[in-house]
């Protein structure tokens, strides 16, 4: 992982600028225009996609409440569909609820049968109202891309100093920045844009790995029961 001044030393290179020796704090206009291009990218990567090194875990204890005030981690940007459940029931939360089916529920004392999830005003809400001491769980994407030299995991939203470190892809920053640039000065950036898309998709169709694909009925690294062959049947 590199730190925000080698990657903005690399971009300008690139574009035959001058190699500046400070970026966060310097009073060089476009300089300063570069940090801007780059927590920009930085903000725009972390929403495109749920890169792995920005994907984690969020457990919770519950309250006998509807409203979990303390589900929601501080970095929270958006959830992993299909990913909530409870673990002391051992079954899924569903959702999330719509504003809609949220008010039928209410409004009309609706029972739901099975327990169930909406998002509103920064805090999770659980249907129906569960029992203190349940454990529940989901992944989400962080709004964090960025850190401190020594972080291990993101802790910034935005660049803080020349030593903070980017926790995503090193070239798509610069390519990124690249790209960025030359657009704001209204050069041709088609063929660099052209590559940094390229180079975005090959790091999303890897990152965290894949899954074989099967094309035949049974197959994959699921586990599943015992079930007989597809063909070669001994008589």
């Amino acid at each position: 992982m590199a730190n925000i001044l080698a990657i903005v030393q690399d971009a300008t290179d690139r574009l035959g600028l001058v190699r500046p020796t400070a970026v966060v704090g310097s009073s060089d206009h476009q300089v300063r225009q570069l940090l801007a291009l780059a927590n920009q990218e930085g903000r725009e990567q972390a929403r495109r996609y749920g890169w792995e090194a920005i994907t984690f875990e969020k457990t919770f204890t519950t309250v006998a409440a509807e409203t979990q005030t303390s589900a929601v981690p501080s970095d929270f940007d958006r959830f992993v569909t299909g990913t909530f459940y409870n673990r002391t029931k051992s079954r899924t939360v569903f959702g999330p609820m719509t504003a809609q089916e949220w008010q039928d529920y209410k409004g009309r004392l609706a029972t739901v049968v099975f327990d169930a999830f909406r998002m509103r005003g920064g805090d999770i809400l659980i249907a129906p109202t569960p029992a203190s001491g349940e454990t529940m769980a989901y992944e989400y994407i962080s709004k964090f891309w960025a850190g401190e030299a020594d972080d291990t995991a993101p802790t910034l939203s935005t660049i803080a100093s020349d030593t903070d470190i980017v926790f995503l892809d090193d070239e798509a920053f610069t390519q990124g920045i690249v790209w960025r640039f030359q657009r704001s000065r209204g050069l041709d950036y088609g063929e660099s844009f052209a590559q940094y898309e390229m180079h975005l998709a090959q790091l999303m169709g890897r990152d965290g790995g894949a899954r074989t694909l099967h094309m035949g009925a049974i197959g994959g690294n699921k586990p599943y029961p015992p079930v007989p062959p597809d063909g070669s049947w001994n008589l």
